[in-house]
């Protein structure tokens, strides 16, 4: 009987292999660089069934890493990015007694979370949160900040569909902050990504041993859209295909630099977009084939966006349908990195580092859309649309399009239907009802505030 027991041990350590490597891991401090394109669509990477863009860097990181397909942002920027570094769904109120942002600059932002446990951290691109004080990217937790404000469009001429089509790219004056300093326009904006890119790579390459969290947060591919001159004409889908090109040549560079420093193998990449395409634009923005939708609505292209993560030896390769949100990531990065979210913060935030390693199913079922006033709610498969519209804003002109009202709401079967095409209202009211009023009790709960 002994020599049985004794026979079966290293067997039983084959099996547990596994676990203890991702124990172990978790007792490390593993590098995180997340990469935020801007404006990207679910159907713009090679890896999610685009024929018109090349991106194979990004499409190797998808082979080697697990590819989401029910993984939702915000319906916009700013709200996306909310969620993302606070861990509470975006449309939570933020005033207190210190003023409208009041919450959010006493909320432990994820990189403030990762600097306490010894990480260096920087935010390279695009910020767009309040700038006010407290929020500055500095007082949030990162050491070093190279980028813009909010988007490349903000400092030029009227965002509308002939200033994009026409206007040259000195048009736009878009400043660059180092840190603290303002630099002004000094970057043009065909080069923001080549710039950015270079900063990711003097970061990797720093002789430093503590682990980093980088947050490269691109202005591509927001309009207006410019590729630097080597990119120009590569592609077969105009200008926007040939910034993905840059792109995608940007995280190749990234991943190469991880491999000639030794840092790949403890490095934890993400490359995701802040919301779906902004269609309106045409030819100067993204797909979201095969979803209906784009930026600024609740359909699903405007939220479902793709979100790729690599760890090599460590992240469970393949495809995952499960429904993951952006403020999900805050839990999920904390709990891989070893670190206890504070009592109160990330309320809405569930920890997937299971989904990402283990491969197992996701916990979440549940989603509230919200961007304005266009709602919708999630249960599993079901789908609901109180309000909804197809656009932010008619392209030429700038004015704002409203949102049309649904009473009793629309009914779709994701599983079935991801493009939302069957209206199933009439078949299944008790289904209807019952998501209504879940939306409803869901809706009050995110409108009182829990406690920070």
């Amino acid at each position: 009987m002994k020599i049985k027991q004794i026979c079966l041990l290293p067997a039983c350590l084959l099996m547990l292999s596994p676990c203890l490597a991702h124990a172990s891991q978790r007792d490390k401090n593993v590098n995180i660089i997340y990469v935020l394109a801007d404006d990207l669509g679910y159907g713009d990477l090679g890896c999610y069934g685009s024929k018109l863009n090349h991106t194979p860097h990004i499409d190797a990181l998808a082979v080697n890493g697990l590819r989401l397909t029910d993984f939702h942002a915000s319906a916009w920027c700013a709200p996306s990015r909310r969620g993302l570094m606070t861990g509470c769904h975006p449309n939570r109120p933020w005033n207190n007694e210190k003023g409208r942002w009041g919450r959010l600059a006493d909320a432990v932002m994820i990189p403030e979370l990762l600097k306490q446990a010894g990480y260096r951290t920087a935010l390279i691109g695009k910020w767009h949160l309040e700038m006010s004080a407290g929020l500055h990217p500095l007082d949030q937790g990162f050491d070093y900040w190279c980028g813009t404000r909010g988007s490349n469009d903000w400092d030029g001429p009227a965002p509308n569909y002939e200033s994009f089509r026409s206007a040259p790219e000195d048009s736009w004056k878009t400043p660059l902050y180092v840190n603290r300093e303002n630099l002004g326009p000094v970057v043009s904006q065909s080069a923001f990504t080549k710039r950015y890119t270079e900063e990711v790579l003097d970061i990797i390459k720093a002789n430093d041993e503590n682990p980093f969290f980088v947050y490269l947060a691109h202005n591509m591919p927001h309009v207006p859209v410019f590729a630097s001159p080597q990119f120009q004409g590569v592609s077969k889908n105009g200008v926007y295909g040939d910034v993905l090109a840059e792109l995608d040549w940007s995280m190749g560079q990234i991943i190469k630099a991880l491999e000639e420093t030794g840092k790949r193998e403890n490095t934890i990449v993400v490359f995701t977009s802040d919301n779906g395409p902004w269609s309106m634009f045409t030819e100067f923005s993204g797909i979201a084939d095969p979803l209906r939708g784009q930026k600024s609505t609740t359909w699903e292209g405007g939220t479902r966006v793709p979100f790729i993560v690599s760890w090599p030896g460590q992240i469970e390769r393949g495809s995952q349908r499960g429904l993951m949100t952006h403020y999900d990531v805050y839990a999920t990065l904390a709990s891989i990195a070893g670190i206890q979210v504070p009592a109160g913060h990330a309320i809405d935030s569930i920890d997937m580092s299971n989904v990402w390693l283990k491969g197992v199913p996701s916990e979440r079922t549940k989603h509230v859309y919200y961007f304005r006033d266009a709602m919708a709610y999630r249960n599993g498969d079901f789908k609901i649309h109180l309000k909804t519209r197809e656009r932010t804003r008619e392209p030429e002109t700038g004015k704002r399009e409203p949102s049309l009202d649904h009473e009793p709401p629309l009914l779709f079967n994701l599983k079935k239907d991801a493009a939302e095409c069957r209206n199933l209202q009439q078949k299944k009211t008790a289904v209807t009802e019952r998501l209504l009023k879940e939306f409803e009790a869901a809706r009050q709960k995110i409108q009182s505030w829990e406690p920070f």
